[in-house]
């Protein structure tokens, strides 16, 4: 009896063998299937960051070429608000007219005058330099003025 245990011990361990080898083999197909799957995440998720950064910067470079050119343009529209306050328009009407706020043609108006008597100082100008007068003589940028007065010509 012992023979024919141990033959039908020898079996059974030659089954539970094959029935393990099978689940492990089973195991080890879907190990590849989810590390080939994480692979591609991390690779499709590294991929998209590094597209958006490039991009990023990318947009950034637009952004600071496009404020760069956009210095002069902004500059020479200031200009026009100064000179149409040089031209007797009250700060309220030339608001009304360039879309900006009476607040933005203000700071305008007084860092014109700022700069205008800065550019002035130490060159001998006379007081209507030194005032704000513009070459026609009329106040430029003074900030004298207020809210809906013209400015005399």
């Amino acid at each position: 009896m012992n023979g024919r245990i141990s033959a039908s011990r020898a079996s059974a361990v030659r089954a539970a063998q094959k029935a393990k080898a099978a689940r492990d083999a089973e195991r080890l197909r879907r190990e590849k299937q989810v590390e080939a799957a994480l692979t591609d995440f991390y690779e499709q998720t590294g991929r998209a960051e590094q597209l958006r950064a490039s991009a990023s910067a990318r947009a950034a470079k637009v952004l600071a070429d496009a404020e760069a050119a956009a210095v002069e343009p902004e500059r020479r529209a200031r200009e026009a608000v100064v000179a149409l306050h040089g031209l007797g328009e009250p700060r309220d009407q030339i608001a009304e007219l360039t879309g900006l706020a009476l607040g933005d043609v203000r700071t305008i108006l007084a860092e014109s005058a700022g700069s205008a008597a800065l550019r002035d100082c130490g060159r001998g100008a006379g007081p209507e330099v030194a005032a704000g007068a513009g070459p026609t003589g009329s106040a430029v940028g003074s900030g004298s003025v207020e809210v809906g007065e013209a400015v005399p010509g």
